[in-house]
């Protein structure tokens, strides 16, 4: 147990009981939904044990001068490669869906096919210890830089793994807080427009002022301003 970080789903238990929690580094799930000669991405995915992403950099610092002084801007940005690496399953499925990404990337005269053919999106979501998906990234513009490396050795008796390295373009982030907190404005939103509603809009036709409209239906005068719907 824990005693930092708020836990959505704590939400509608007692205050006794409500835990805090912090982002866990397994609880997350890889996605590739393509599907790529034949090989479903999502099956693939499975296979992932280890990503790395998210390193933005400002490499440039823009300067600008005038008088006796000086003033820095962000420049250009850029975004590392995705490092990630798989465990290899002996029905040799992943080796045939990255050579055959490398396909749509490259045919076999050496010519490049259009970026449409072979750019993707990678999902890669965050969990909580109870399950709830707590952030989502898209990786957008996703393509495999490398080709998977065999690397055998009698020496080291363990599973082999494949690591590759994806461009990507540019990652896009959601959260489920941010989803919470949008449905409960549009709520609040739409309860006051039904209240504005139900009271009328001041100036508007249902509003009417008394001792100088006619339309009152008073018969006798009232004090000047007196307000009533």
């Amino acid at each position: 147990m824990q005693n930092l970080g708020f836990d959505l789903s704590g939400i509608g238990a007692g205050l006794s009981t409500k835990l805090w929690m912090l982002q866990r580094s397994y609880n997350w799930q890889f996605l590739m939904p393509h599907n790529i000669k034949g090989v479903i991405g999502y099956l693939v995915s499975q296979y992932c044990q280890d990503i790395r992403f998210g390193d933005y950099s400002i490499s440039d610092v823009m300067v600008m001068k005038y008088g006796a002084q000086q003033r820095f801007y962000a420049g250009l940005q850029t975004i590392s490669v995705i490092s990630a690496s798989f465990v290899v399953p002996v029905d040799n499925s992943l080796l045939k869906y990255f050579y055959g990404w490398k396909e749509l990337i490259i045919d076999k005269e050496g010519y490049y096919h259009p970026k449409n053919n072979y750019k993707k999106t990678i999902y890669t979501i965050l969990y909580d210890r109870s399950g709830i998906e707590s952030a989502k990234f898209e990786l957008l513009g996703a393509w495999p830089r490398t080709n998977p490396i065999i690397d055998l050795s009698y020496a080291k008796e363990g599973a082999l793994r494949y690591n590759i390295d994806f461009s990507i373009d540019s990652i896009e982030v959601s959260s489920l807080i941010d989803s919470i907190i949008e449905g409960v404005t549009d709520l609040a939103g739409s309860v006051v427009s039904k209240t504005k509603g139900l009271f009328g809009k001041a100036g508007s036709k249902t509003t009417k002022w008394a001792g100088t409209n006619e339309a009152s239906g008073f018969t006798t005068a009232t004090p000047a301003g007196t307000f009533y719907a």
